[in-house]
């Protein structure tokens, strides 16, 4: 199956339907024409009962002449295209003339030639990404022109950029819709895994695909303030990060209304020079229980296209500022708390406290690394600080490492050293063990000097 979203937004955006647009056509043509259009949207339009409106308002239209005047291939593409919407202005629907060249035109020059400028063109695109930036005051900025399938790994890229901001703006002004799994898997750094956020409903085989956001391979951003610039150019998929984000109340929209095409479906051929986008499913929120076909996103804050930046930029600094002066606050009070264990003079432990203190030191850490506050760096330099002050705590602090971050082979290595010293041996050479499996999983460069350690470790009485 055609990827049924990317397909009509890169038509119009690359390809200029005129240049194959102007065979002329007669009636005949165009009595043939509806009539294929009318099989094809009772076979494969997701609303039945206004595929049936929209055949009757078809061929209304061609008896009262209205595609009389259309004598050229493209006009008549663009009179069906507009009659076709009439009906319920679902801005999927559409009719165009086929981009393939007719073969007696073709050489082999030219199509070299096409290719060229094809490849250069997608190279251009960034696989739908425009640009990524850090603005003052710590926001981040993601302008995204569509969203291509299979783009995780540029997605990644682009988001870990933006992983310590204070804010996020995406521009999703001219962006033209792309790929459901994509908008997805941009979504999913924005919310919680495991939730629901779009159903598509397809007519064929009376199917649903639940959207359901997921774990990313970077760093999620769930709390960090989120501005999103819509325009009427914003379409499709596009439409559907705003209103998934929207519904959810993760993000400030600030913009124009969008487009207002929610209907997925497919490119059906009519003859071999027309082809039409017929929508074979539809979107349904969880929230809403409806979508925004029509309609259109509309934003919180509704600004010009030409004033959407500006102000999107005004409204993330004021949300940067309060981010910062919150999680702060939230970082003192954990500091706080791990200076209060850490003050504590070393004693005698009995096995409840040493389990009690090590809840309280992986709770402390766990929320510190969620605030950006403790990297593994830091979490053993504040075990080695406390080794000789009180190696009990420095122990726990070692082993939360291993908890936070367990593809570290150096956090099992410390966390090990840490127990020989406690005379922990056999739990000691056990974290040696899992150390030197990890190195040599990630073909570490250190691998043999974890094999000394072990072995000394092991040698030692």
């Amino acid at each position: 199956m055609k990827s049924f979203l990317i397909y009509v937004f890169l038509f119009l955006i690359v390809f200029k339907v005129d240049v194959f647009g102007q065979k002329k056509i007669n009636e005949k043509f165009k009595k043939e024409t509806i009539s294929r259009i009318d099989l094809l949207l009772q076979e494969n339009y997701v609303f039945p009962d206004q595929a049936e409106l929209i055949i009757s308002h078809l061929n209304k239209s061609l008896k009262e002449g209205k595609f009389k005047k259309h004598e050229l291939l493209d006009s008549f593409a663009h009179a069906l295209t507009k009659e076709i919407r009439v009906v319920n202005n679902d801005k999927h629907l559409g009719v165009w003339t086929s981009f393939t060249p007719a073969k007696e035109h073709e050489n082999f020059n030219n199509d070299y030639q096409s290719y060229l400028k094809t490849y250069a063109d997608t190279r251009k695109q960034a696989n739908g990404f425009k640009e990524v930036k850090i603005i003052d005051g710590n926001v981040g900025y993601l302008n995204i022109n569509f969203f291509l399938a299979e783009t995780t790994k540029t997605i990644d890229a682009y988001m870990y950029l933006l992983t310590n901001t204070d804010a996020v703006i995406i521009d999703l002004q001219d962006n033209g819709g792309g790929n459901p799994k994509t908008v997805n898997y941009l979504c999913s750094y924005f919310l919680e895994s495991n939730l629901l956020i779009n159903t598509l409903y397809f007519r064929q085989g009376n199917r649903k695909d639940e959207a359901i956001t997921h774990e990313v391979n970077g760093k999620k951003m769930i709390d960090v303030p989120l501005f999103i610039i819509t325009g009427s150019k914003t379409f499709s998929g596009a439409e559907e990060f705003s209103y998934n984000m929207q519904s959810q109340k993760r993000a400030t929209l600030v913009g124009e209304v969008t487009g207002g095409a929610a209907n997925p479906g497919n490119v059906f051929r009519i003859n071999p020079d027309l082809e039409i986008f017929i929508p074979t499913g539809t979107g349904i929120n969880p929230i809403t229980k409806t979508n925004w076909e029509g309609t259109g996103v509309i934003p919180e804050i509704k600004t010009s296209g030409e004033s959407a930046y500006s102000k999107a930029v005004e409204l993330a600094s004021q949300g940067a500022e309060t981010y910062r002066n919150k999680k702060a606050s939230e970082s003192k009070k954990i500091y706080d708390e791990l200076v209060g264990i850490l003050d504590k003079k070393n004693q005698s432990y009995s096995e409840s406290d040493i389990t009690k203190i090590d809840q309280q030191i992986l709770q402390i850490f766990t929320k510190g690394n969620d605030l950006n506050l403790f990297s593994e760096g830091d979490i053993n330099f504040f075990g080695s600080q406390n080794i000789k002050k009180n190696p009990i705590v420095a122990e726990s602090i070692l082993k939360s490492n291993t908890v936070l971050y367990p593809k570290s082979p150096m956090a099992y290595l410390a966390y090990g050293d840490m127990l020989e010293l406690n005379g922990k041996r056999n739990l000691a050479l056990i974290n040696f063990e899992k150390s030197i499996a990890l190195a040599k999983e990630q073909k570490a460069p250190y691998l043999e000097g974890l094999k000394e350690r072990y072995e000394k470790a092991k040698d030692s009485k």
